[in-house]
């Protein structure tokens, strides 16, 4: 099941600040509201709910750990955690691990009004399984979080540590490129 979570900046700012003060019940909410969506972008990165799980820990620990130390997000919490995750997962299984072919069909059947994801959605899954594989890992890291997790491009910049005209310049080539590797395999209409 996709999950989206789109942020309310003030509910952010405001829980943020509850729990940067200790407040344990804002904590908790922080946890409820995000743990389902690293857990689907985990999941989706590395194709094995294990792992998947065990990196959602790990990111939800480490923002504990970050606040009883006065660290942690100054704002943008819902990118911070995803940053978290990201390099987590870097950190655990390196970069150039490509998106498990497994777990694209689940991103591929977005629920959307969304052009972009109704044009995923009608390309045969397998087709873009394998398609999907073939971009690199950056472009498979915009993908997900622009289309799956409905980031904003401050959030997916601050994840990638880019700038915000970088991921559009990325997301841009990882479009085309997906594009035309499904044009190339006979989808004339992707």
């Amino acid at each position: 099941m996709i999950v989206l979570v789109l942020p309310n900046p003030i509910e952010d700012d405001s829980l943020l600040s509850r729990a940067k003060n200790g407040d344990k019940v804002a904590i908790g909410d922080i946890y409820r509201l995000y743990v389902d969506s690293i857990y689907q972008f985990c999941r989706l990165r590395l194709g094995d709910a294990q792992s998947a799980e065990d990196i959602t820990s790990q990111v939800f620990t480490t923002f504990i750990q970050s606040l009883a130390k006065s660290k942690g997000p100054k704002h943008h919490l819902r990118g911070w955690l995803f940053k978290v995750a990201r390099n987590a997962i870097y950190d655990t299984y390196g970069k150039q691990q490509t998106l498990p072919i497994e777990t694209i069909e689940q991103w591929a059947h977005i629920d959307s009004i969304d052009p972009e994801n109704a044009a995923f959605q009608a390309i045969d899954a397998d087709m873009l399984r394998e398609r999907i594989t073939m971009l690199s890992p950056d472009q498979q890291d915009i993908l997900l979080l622009r289309f799956d997790q409905q980031l904003s491009l401050q959030e997916t910049a601050d994840i990638l540590g880019k700038k915000v005209n970088t991921v559009k310049a990325l997301q841009f080539r990882a479009v085309n490129r997906l594009r035309e590797l499904l044009q190339r395999a006979g989808m004339a209409g992707s």
